[in-house]
């Protein structure tokens, strides 16, 4: 018989704090003396504190000064929110991960003593490993105390200004990291160069939003001077990444890039400019995320040898023949998000070598004249045996043009090889012309046919009735009926697939 109590063993104890919120963890310590050894670590793991300014804003001030103090030991995520002085804060010994936002203060962005941060954390929090900043001034001191801390690896920045006098020792303090982000930051006076002799030795990813007076050769020096640079986000602007053709820098800094993800650029040719500047960076390229823009057949084209690496591959505005090239040529591809493609450009060329694809998002353009096509589509799918998820969603409101229909006699059958399937998302709106046509005899087969799937997204029928009955009949053998593939976690994790954490579940 066990003589020790469940609660003193650990991996209990944090079992049951990970589904507690601090005001149940207040509880918990207030119940015995053992109760408050078990639960006092987990009640200040993760400390959020507010001032009298953003109250409103937070609906809490969080711990008492005294409170905080008296278990600062203990403390290993701590969230400011608003403006305290120094001398308010204390030393966190333990501390890993903090967090400071001064928003709730309107005008620190502008004004130098509302939003000067300027604090040592290599005093207070040596054992930092990452810091999040927002609304904030750096400081020459703060940036030395960032460079001294030895176990620092992230770094986030958010509505930051760096002033040029300060740029070196900001430059400085990030040659260690492992993670940096920088949104909406604005470095202030003349411009201050990234010294030649500068590596960025432990850079693994980097994304880089909004930089505001720092020239698109220093941003794109950062990435450059990161040896093992792995993934890179960033906001270009086209026509300073011709000029930048012009600024070579040296071989043995380049990075081998695995993840790329830039959101502006509006050609195809531009696009092609674009991943050839970079093209000598591009290593095994595995994820690859253009969010506007035309991805069509040349930016297809400068992409050359990386189609055999890519495994993650997001366009958000590709042409058809390109999409087509895509499914011919990326044999290591398991994530395709596309918008819509034509059936009578998706249907020529040679097989679809891509036979590891998991997840498919992509909407299918069928006009009344290529009908009859349909059936050569469902041929394609059909290969994609290891197809787990399938989002026919995104579909374009205003094109008078309709869908594919999953129906029996357009070739709907030959998707019984699909035997992976989980998940399946139509067109759900409000134009009749775009939602499926099911019959029950259609249903039936998808339940009998695909053993594993779990979700159905979408209408499956323009009658609201008969799409009410499919939906009775599709959760009677557990089966989920929703209206899009928008998950939270713990449905995305039934499901198997990841989810944004960002977006509101359901």
């Amino acid at each position: 018989m066990l003589s020790q109590s469940p609660l003193e063993i650990p991996e209990v104890t944090t079992l049951v704090a990970s589904y507690l919120t601090g005001g149940d963890l207040a509880s918990c310590v207030r119940v015995s003396k053992n109760w408050r050894d078990c639960f006092l670590p987990h009640r200040w793991r993760d400390v959020t504190r507010s001032n009298k300014w953003s109250v409103d804003s937070y609906k809490h001030f969080g711990p008492s000064q005294e409170a905080l103090h008296n278990h600062r030991h203990l403390v290993r995520k701590l969230s400011i929110n608003g403006r305290f002085r120094e001398d308010e804060t204390y030393t966190h010994p333990n501390l890993r991960h903090l967090r400071i936002d001064f928003s709730r203060h309107s005008d620190v962005y502008y004004h130098n003593d509302r939003g000067a941060f300027d604090w040592d954390l290599s005093v207070k929090s040596p054992l930092l490993e990452s810091l999040s900043l927002s609304y904030i001034e750096i400081e020459p001191r703060s940036c030395q105390g960032i460079s001294k801390l030895p176990h620092l690896r992230s770094l986030k920045l958010w509505k930051v200004k760096i002033k040029d006098v300060f740029v070196p020792g900001f430059w400085e303090a990030c040659k260690n990291l492992e993670s940096l982000s920088m949104d909406n930051v604005r470095f202030e006076g003349i411009f201050v160069p990234i010294p030649t002799d500068t590596v960025f030795a432990q850079l693994r990813t980097l994304s880089m939003k909004d930089i505001r007076e720092l020239p698109v050769s220093a941003q794109l020096a950062i990435a450059f001077h990161s040896p093992v640079l792995r993934s890179f986000e960033w906001e270009a602007i086209s026509i300073e990444v011709r000029i930048l053709i012009k600024h070579p820098v040296q071989e043995d800094l380049r990075p081998q890039l695995r993840s790329l993800s830039i959101p502006d650029e509006p050609l195809d040719a531009e696009w092609a400019s674009t991943i050839k500047t970079i093209g000598d960076c591009l290593g095994n390229l595995t994820y690859l995320h253009l969010q506007s823009g035309t991805f069509g057949s040349k930016a297809f084209k400068a992409l050359g040898s990386h189609c055999s690496s890519l495994v993650d591959l997001d366009l958000s505005y590709a042409t058809s023949p390109a999409i087509k090239d895509v499914l011919c040529s990326c044999p290591m591809l398991e994530k395709l998000r596309v918008t819509d493609v034509s059936v009578k450009h998706i249907i020529e060329g040679g097989p679809w070598v891509c036979q590891q694809l998991r997840e498919l998002s992509i909407s299918f353009r069928v006009k009344e004249s290529e009908r009859n096509l349909q059936s050569l589509v469902f041929e394609r799918l059909s290969t994609l045996v290891r197809l787990t998820k399938l989002d026919m969603n995104n579909v374009d409101e205003e094109s008078s043009i309709g869908v594919l229909e999953f129906r029996s006699h357009y070739g709907l059958g030959q998707l019984a090889s699909l035997q992976e399937l989980r998940a399946i998302g139509f067109y759900w709106g409000d134009d009749f012309d775009k939602r499926q046509q099911l019959r029950r005899t259609e249903v039936e087969w998808m339940i009998h046919n695909w053993k594993n799937l779990k979700g159905i997204y979408g209408l499956l029928n323009d009658d609201d009735e008969v799409h009410d009955e499919y939906m009775d009949l599709l959760s009677h053998h557990g089966i989920l009926v929703g209206e899009d593939m928008v998950l939270d976690s713990r449905l995305a994790s039934w499901l198997g697939f990841e989810c944004n954490k960002d977006l509101d579940p359901l």
